[in-house]
């Protein structure tokens, strides 16, 4: 069997500096390319090692994770050790899952991963190479989407509070999410704007009466004629430049631990859905948790 070992190499070569420019995007970190190809180069000579008499010994895990903490140590540098322990853990992430699906898409296609005896022109299967090379960065874009989704969702349970809203005799809750992006107020009253999902009053007033408070088109006899405000308003989307608003008779919301109740607030409608998840039906105006308002 003749093994091409100049080919492994560049192939080691090219997927190590993938996973450490891949270790730096993920974790936010500046980029030296001089220092991470040195450490490329420093993780692919591993290869040559695994056909020498030295193979076992390069084999031990103990072995491996010290040879790991000295390419992330090339490749960023130490500042500090809970800096270097996060740069670690995300190089053995990134690495752990790229890896698994590698493995996951040569099981669901079935091809021969064996880069050491199906080499490319050679008589071996194409279609490995192919995994490894289409396949890499698939798996490494699909990781870090799926890293920035779970930020996003964590910042966003963090922020997450329960609002109940009164008007009238109708009482509802609803999930709101606390965005210190939402400066909207009543530029007459300067009173807080929250944006709620004009759905909630389908109970209360009927779509069509709702619906008619989203177009502007409300009649005299309709039962919120006296709480409606018009709000300048600009969105993605959005043909109106202004936002229906309503005052409602009260509105608690329950976050971090505390409660706050206010009057001094007006109810934005908007007509889609504010969460395509549905995780949450309001965005609340971060003035309203701040402080105590009566």
């Amino acid at each position: 069997m003749i093994i091409y070992l100049d080919l492994i190499w560049l192939l080691n070569l090219g997927i190590d500096f993938l996973l450490i420019i891949g270790t730096a995007l993920l974790l936010k970190r500046k980029k030296n390319y001089v220092r991470i190809g040195m450490a490329s180069l420093v993780a692919s000579l591993v290869v040559f090692f695994m056909f020498t008499p030295y193979v076992t010994f390069f084999m031990n895990p103990i072995v491996k994770f010290f040879y790991s903490c000295m390419i992330v140590f090339i490749a960023f540098g130490y500042i500090r050790f809970t800096y270097f322990v996060q740069n670690l853990a995300g190089f053995f992430f990134l690495t752990f899952v790229t890896g698994g699906g590698l493995f996951a898409m040569h099981y669901f296609f079935q091809s021969e991963l064996d880069l050491t005896s199906h080499l490319p022109g050679f008589g071996g299967s194409t279609i490995s190479w192919a995994l490894v090379l289409i396949g890499f960065p698939l798996v490494f874009w699909f990781s870090k989407q799926q890293v920035d989704t779970f930020k996003i969702k964590k910042v966003q349970a963090n922020d997450m509070a329960t609002v109940e809203i009164v008007i009238d005799d109708f009482r509802f809750e609803a999930r709101g999410l606390v965005d210190t992006g939402n400066q909207l107020k009543d530029p007459l009253t300067r009173t807080p704007v929250m944006i709620i999902e004009a759905d909630l009053l389908h109970p209360f007033l009927g779509k069509q009466q709702t619906d008619d408070m989203l177009t502007m088109s409300t009649k005299e006899n309709h039962p919120f004629m006296h709480r409606i405000r018009l709000v300048p308003f600009k969105a993605v989307g959005q043909k109106q430049p202004y936002l229906t608003a309503f005052k409602p008779d009260q509105v608690t919301i329950y976050y971090d631990g505390e409660q706050f109740v206010t009057k001094r607030v007006l109810l934005g409608l908007y007509g889609e859905a504010l969460s395509p998840e549905g995780h949450y039906q309001t965005i609340i105006h971060p003035q309203l948790v701040i402080s105590q308002v009566s």
